[in-house]
């Protein structure tokens, strides 16, 4: 991964038995490493769910909007 890389959402729930949150968080610090622009957005309760999934489909369409469609 290098600066070059697109614009990166992360989305994941807390509660989350499948990957866990930690998983996540190893990815975000991938990316600061490599000064790539990212965000890691945490859903509270969250698992590997609809509770996750359904948000952040939404606040993946608005990030992809906000920075690739410029």
């Amino acid at each position: 991964m290098t600066a070059k890389f697109p614009p990166t959402l992360i989305v994941h729930g807390d509660g989350d038995k499948i990957v866990p949150l930690q998983q996540a968080k190893v990815m975000e610090g991938a990316h600061t490493k490599a000064g790539v622009e990212h965000q890691l957005d945490v859903v509270p309760g969250g698992g590997h769910d609809d509770k996750t999934f359904r948000p952040g489909v939404a606040k993946a369409v608005e990030w992809f909007k906000e920075r690739l469609l410029k």
